[in-house]
């Protein structure tokens, strides 16, 4: 026999200040919608009937037991699944802030900080599921489907596959598509768990592991399982006019130079194992295997940002480059779009990185400003040597600005040398002087607008103003001598 517990919560919202918004907008004003936004918890099953009851006392901080009405009648679960159907439907039309905010409501699942899951019984899940569910394949959907993320408690008494398992417990996707998803490398599974092991948030953040194939959970096993069921897709991977094999520009027996597309990650993301450079460019020579493991990756881009990118053939030759590039012998250079120009020279910043946690929305940097006549003589130092530049100090120098026209606006395009490498720098400082980078909607200019759209995670397909445009390696490697360098001069550069 088989029994399995499931305890789902949406994760909250991306931004403070999103969470009654989305919910106003997209569940309505209801009693039940008040109940779960002083609860602080919704329910995360979009294309089901799942209604949760939230007692008064209960509260997310205080992590309190929450118990399931009975599942409504088959007519009144379909009627409620084609209401949330055409709540989306309508709702993916609407502006990128409205859609910002309609996904956070339908944000990933996240853990009450306290308290256990408890067995359910599995006569009180729905049993009707309706025939338009979107759960048949990987294919990339014609439109974007809500975050939906299932966090369960599997208990097998006899040997059972992940996807059967996952199947049993969540009716509205089939077999089939768990099957899918853990190819896809959508799903982790956590190493086996004591009976009376406590499940809380982030209490087995440490023992999870992506599974890429359908394994047997053995008899009289426990395990908490997380699947992704609406990974994050990224088109371009898969685009006939990416032209994979024109983005490689040089081969070694140590690496490769690669021109990246924009709206794509350099390695696996957290949902989506197969849509990434390493990915794309391993499947040029064996496309029927497997073989983004056998490359490395020796420094990245943000998902938005084209241009050149070095992989490693091997751990050996990924640790070598990543030496050359703490040492400071590697020059990068970047083309920076934005609506006004920007003073040539030194921006200097005190760097504050992120601390996001499990569902606390974007990750986003924080740059503090730095008085420039204190640190004068810090600053040559800093230029001399790469090395001496504290952690917490982000530093590049604008080299030149000159105007450019697209579509009739006026704009400027700057080269920018990046002498530090941290998360989301030349977004994050950009954004502090007044100066965001075109079509960035996480890093606004820093001056307060009430009518500023609340910021979000750009989409894959959506391009801002940045490049990387130049790379330059200071240092004997397999692909050339001391001063080789790299130039992405393709229409990646979209505003030329």
């Amino acid at each position: 026999m088989f029994s399995m517990t499931k305890s789902h919560f949406d994760r909250r919202s991306r931004r403070p200040g999103l969470r009654r918004r989305g919910t106003e907008d997209v569940r309505g004003r209801g009693r039940r919608a008040g109940e779960m936004e002083a609860s602080g918890i919704r329910s995360d099953r979009s294309m089901c009937a799942v209604f949760l009851e939230i007692s008064s006392s209960s509260s997310f901080s205080s992590g309190k037991n929450f118990t399931k009405k009975k599942a409504a009648s088959g007519g009144e679960r379909v009627r409620a699944h084609h209401r949330r159907e055409r709540t989306i439907m309508i709702t993916s039309a609407v502006s990128s802030s409205h859609r910002a905010i309609t996904r956070s409501v339908f944000a990933r699942a996240a853990f009450v900080s306290s308290g256990s899951l408890k067995r359910s019984k599995s006569s009180s899940l729905p049993t009707t599921v309706s025939s338009s569910m979107p759960y048949l394949s990987l294919d990339v959907p014609e439109r974007k489907l809500p975050a939906r993320v299932e966090h369960l408690d599997i208990r097998a008494d006899s040997p059972i596959q992940l996807s059967k398992a996952l199947h049993r417990e969540v009716k509205d996707v089939t077999e089939n598509y768990f099957q899918e998803l853990i190819d896809f490398g959508s799903v982790y599974i956590s190493d086996e768990l004591e009976e009376n092991f406590r499940l809380e948030r982030n209490a087995v953040k440490n023992k999870m592991q992506r599974v890429t194939s359908d394994v047997v959970l053995p008899p009289n096993s426990r395990h908490y399982v997380r699947a992704h069921v609406h990974p994050r897709r990224f088109p371009v991977a898969t685009d006939v006019q990416t032209r994979w094999n024109e983005r490689v520009v040089k081969e070694t027996e140590d690496f490769l130079v690669v021109w990246k597309p924009a709206g794509l990650p350099v390695t696996a993301s957290v949902d989506n194992a197969k849509e990434n450079v390493l990915r794309c460019v391993s499947s040029l020579s064996s496309p029927k295997k497997d073989e983004a493991k056998n490359l490395f990756p020796t420094h990245r881009l943000d998902v938005t940002t084209s241009g050149v990118v070095i992989v490693a053939k091997t751990s050996n030759a990924a640790k070598i480059f990543s030496k050359i590039l703490r040492d400071g012998h590697v020059e990068k250079r970047y083309l920076v779009l934005t609506k006004k120009p920007p003073t040539l020279g030194v921006m200097l910043h005190e760097y504050e990185p992120s601390e996001r946690m499990v569902g606390e929305g974007a990750r986003m940097v924080k740059m503090k400003s730095m008085r420039m006549d204190l640190l004068k003589d810090d600053l040559n130092v800093y230029l001399k040597n790469k090395m001496k530049i504290p952690s917490n100090v982000a530093m590049l120098r604008v080299e030149k600005s000159e105007p450019v026209e697209f579509d009739g606006e006026k704009f400027y395009e700057s080269t920018v040398e990046l002498i530090t490498g941290r998360t989301h720098q030349i977004r994050a400082q950009f954004s502090k002087e007044n100066l965001a980078l075109v079509n960035d909607c996480l890093y606004a200019n820093s001056i307060d607008d009430d009518d500023a759209p609340l910021p979000r995670v750009p989409e894959p397909e959506e391009k801002i103003g940045l490049h990387a445009w130049s790379l330059k390696i200071n240092a004997d490697t397999s692909l050339g001598p001391n001063g080789v360098e790299f130039r992405a001069e393709n229409e990646d550069i979209w505003w030329r």
